[in-house]
């Protein structure tokens, strides 16, 4: 049996070699298609293709935060990848295939290129800044910056910022030491002035030492010599009994010199160098001036009219100078040039208490 084929006349021949002639031809048709059928085929093509398209563009958008690196996948998960995430397939690979380049890519890594090299470069001096990001943005869509002016503008400004901030912190923090050390102060003087109120208060003996003192600035008799300039030669005169009276008590030294007169058998031969302070001054001179006692020579005087009475010339006022150094310090008076910053009102109180228990 023999098998022939003729693919010129399209047919198939099949004979036996038994001796008999047996012919069989069997013809194939041409298979050809219709021009109807290619119509409505183009037909159905081109109104499903804008479907497609629409569809892909807006998985595309929807899609192109969720795509991610394919760096790290194997080759047997990108087939599943791409079926799972068709989008992202064609947002990685479709640009590259058609020979084009992510425009966002390439967007971000020119701006990363422009700071880096903005960076090392120094603000040009001209550059003028926007008073605000709105602006910035404004003039930005006015085209009135190119990028590398764009991040200059946006460095100036970011440190423009910083350095407002460090600016406002510093006057914050002086601010708060200032008020810190002014209410500090304040309850300082507060207790002083309670101190002073409290430590302060006229008693008999202080307002009579006040109201002479008062009338030694008013009254002009009290202000008079003391004693006249006609006894002025008995105040150095050896025949007279001199006393010297040091005390700032008015009424004691009152006391003593009527009580010198009563027992003395001739008054009129002593002479009293009544000698007081400063303060004090004032009320003994007005006390013996506006009070004379009979037969008698009085002479007040304060310290601070000897002119030779320095601890240059007497080493016993540098002795009690410096008791009383040591006495004020330990007692407080040390307080009133001390840096009141680093005193608690607490530890002033305490020391104003032990200065006037």
């Amino acid at each position: 049996m023999q098998l022939h084929i003729s693919p010129s006349m399209r047919s198939i021949t099949i004979s036996s070699n038994n001796g008999f002639t047996d012919l069989m031809k069997i013809k194939v048709a041409a298979r050809h298609i219709s021009y109807r059928t290619l119509f409505h085929t183009i037909l159905i093509v081109a109104f499903l293709l804008p479907f497609v398209f629409i569809l892909t563009a807006l998985v595309t958008l929807e899609g192109a935060n969720k795509c991610s690196s394919f760096g790290i996948l194997s080759f047997n998960l990108l087939s599943h990848l791409v079926l799972l995430c068709p989008d992202c397939f064609g947002r990685r690979f479709g640009p590259r295939f058609l020979g084009r380049v992510d425009d966002s890519g390439k967007l971000v890594r020119d701006f990363y290129k422009i700071f880096n090299q903005v960076i090392t470069e120094e603000i040009p001096d001209g550059l003028k800044l926007p008073d605000s990001f709105s602006q910035l943005v404004a003039e930005l869509k006015n085209n009135q910056y190119d990028a590398k002016t764009f991040a200059f503008s946006l460095r100036a400004m970011v440190l423009s910022c910083y350095i407002k901030i460090v600016t406002l912190n510093l006057l914050y923090s002086s601010l708060m030491e200032k008020l810190e050390r002014e209410i500090r102060e304040s309850k300082v003087s507060e207790l002083m002035n309670r101190h002073f109120a409290a430590s302060s208060i006229p008693k008999g003996i202080h307002c009579f030492s006040l109201r002479l003192t008062d009338e030694y600035s008013s009254n002009a008799y009290a202000r008079r010599q003391l004693p006249s300039p006609e006894l002025l030669p008995v105040l150095s005169n050896n025949s007279y009994h001199h006393f010297v009276l040091s005390t700032d008590n008015i009424l004691a030294a009152s006391v003593v010199v009527t009580s010198v007169v009563r027992s003395s058998l001739e008054p009129e031969k002593v002479v009293f160098h009544v000698i007081t302070d400063k303060k004090t001054y004032a009320g003994m001179h007005s006390w013996f001036a506006l009070n004379p006692v009979a037969s008698i020579i009085v002479e007040v005087k304060g310290i601070h009219q000897f002119d030779w009475l320095t601890r240059e010339n007497v080493p016993v006022l540098e002795a009690i100078e410096s008791h009383h150094d040591f006495r004020n310090y330990y007692h407080g008076n040390h307080i009133a040039g001390a840096n009141l910053s680093n005193t608690t009102p607490q530890s002033f109180a305490s020391k104003l208490q032990a200065r006037s228990p």
